[in-house]
This record gives structure tokens, sequence and C-alpha cells, in this order.
């Protein structure tokens, strides 16, 4: 019987270990995730103010790309928030036409900007980097026509910073719960257990005494009482059975 509980418990810890683990997990991602989405639009309001600035100058006649106080614009935007690392405008076909840096101008983005500005169905799109993430919007003119797209380039270091401070305090929960659960689980699962371990007594018992039919069997007070009765009459209606069977065979001449 004490295999039993040891397996009991062994099995009900791994179950808990998975259980809190992948909580754990799931959390840790979705916290995650929600500060990313937090940052992202922290940055897009910068974005906005450039969109409307980029509508305005449109909708007075100027060309897109004639709009000379672009690029100081950019700088001064780029001054309001510390975690922008650049912004850059381009074309459809990827080429920088303005930026917060001169080189740039001139030079194709990189591709997964354009895919993901074309996969958007709205106007703002993004994407991840290992060092640095892009937060996009794409820039119409009065007649709802995508002249260009802007691109704000914003520090990872901010997301990745909040997420491991989250990460640390997530585990610890999860170390804490894990044991709470590993205390207390084994205890309850002993009361539990202890009533099986003496339903399976009371089984083999009754086992035993279904061995010789002539020793009387009460109740016993477990689960398996009404199964007990049931299998006891069914053996002794086919004793029965067998008796009168081979009374019949022992007739015959």
């Amino acid at each position: 019987m004490g295999t039993i509980r040891v397996r009991f418990i062994i099995v009900a810890l791994v179950v808990s270990f998975f259980a809190v683990g992948m909580a754990a997990f799931l959390n840790y991602f979705k916290y995650k995730s929600t500060i990313s989405g937090i940052v992202k639009s922290r940055v897009l309001v910068i974005g906005r103010n450039v969109e409307n600035s980029v509508q305005a100058s449109l909708s007075v006649g100027m060309q897109f790309m004639e709009l000379g106080t672009m690029n100081a614009l950019l700088s001064r935007e780029k001054a309001s928030d510390r975690l922008i690392h650049g912004i850059d405008v381009f074309d459809q076909t990827g080429q920088v036409l303005y930026s917060t840096e001169r080189a740039r101008v001139g030079e194709k983005v990189s591709n997964s900007w354009i895919e993901a500005a074309a996969r958007s169905k709205t106007t703002e799109w993004g994407t991840e980097a290992p060092d640095e993430y892009v937060a996009g919007i794409s820039l119409k003119n009065n007649f709802d026509l995508t002249v260009g797209y802007l691109a704000l380039r914003y520090s990872a270091e901010e997301v990745d910073r909040a997420a491991k401070v989250a990460g640390r305090e997530i585990l610890l929960a999860s170390i804490f719960s894990f044991l709470g659960i590993a205390l207390v689980a084994p205890l309850a699962l002993i009361v539990v257990i202890r009533r099986f371990e003496r339903d399976l007594r009371a089984l083999e018992a009754a086992a035993s005494h279904l061995e010789d039919r002539n020793e009387p069997a009460g109740p016993t007070g477990s689960a398996f009482d009404t199964a007990i009765g049931n299998l006891r009459s069914s053996l002794r209606e086919a004793n029965v059975a067998l008796d009168d069977l081979r009374a019949k065979l022992d007739s015959v001449p």
C-alpha cells in the first residue's frame, strides 16, 4: 500500500509542476507582449504628429517628394522621446526619402519593413529585430492613397528590461506556488488514499471469503459493498446451476 501512496504523490507533484510551469511561461509572454504594445503605442504618438504634419503639407498642394522641412521635423520629434533611435520616411520601393540620419537618405530599408507595411490591414504596422523594434505608419494623401511610409526605430532595451523584472517576479511566485502545492498535495492525497486503501483491503477480504461459500461475510462499510454483494449472488447462482447440472449428468445411465 505504501507504494501506491508514493506513486500517487509523485504523479500529483509532476502534474503540479507542469501546470505551474505552463502558467508561468504563458504569463511571462503575455506580460512581455503587453509591455511591447504599450511602448509601441507610446512611440506611435510621435508618429501621428509627423503624419498630421505631412497630411497638412499635402493638403496645401505640396508634393511628397519636396517637403523641405521634413528632416527638421523628424529631428525635433525624435528629440521628444529618448526611446526613439531614429525616424525614417521611405517610399513604396523602400528608398529612404527623409531621415533623422542624413547617411540613411537614399538607402534601401529592410524588406521586412516593406512586407510588414504591405501585410497590415490598418495604417499602423511594425517589426521586431534583436536590437531594435520598428513602429510604422502608412502615410496617405487626401485621396486616401498611400504615398509613403513612416518608420520609427526605438530601443528594445525598455521592453527587455521590463520583461526581465516581470520574469523574475513570475519565477519567484511560481517557485513559492509549487512549494505550497508540494506541501499541501501529499497531505490531501494521504487522506484520500487511506480511504482507497481501506476499500482495497475490504475487497481483498471479501474475495478471500468467496473462496469458502459457507463462510458468511457481512458488510464492510466500503464503497465496494454493493459490487461484492452482487458478485456473491452471481457466484452462488452459478454454483447452484453447476450442482444441478452435475446431478443431472450423474443420473444419466
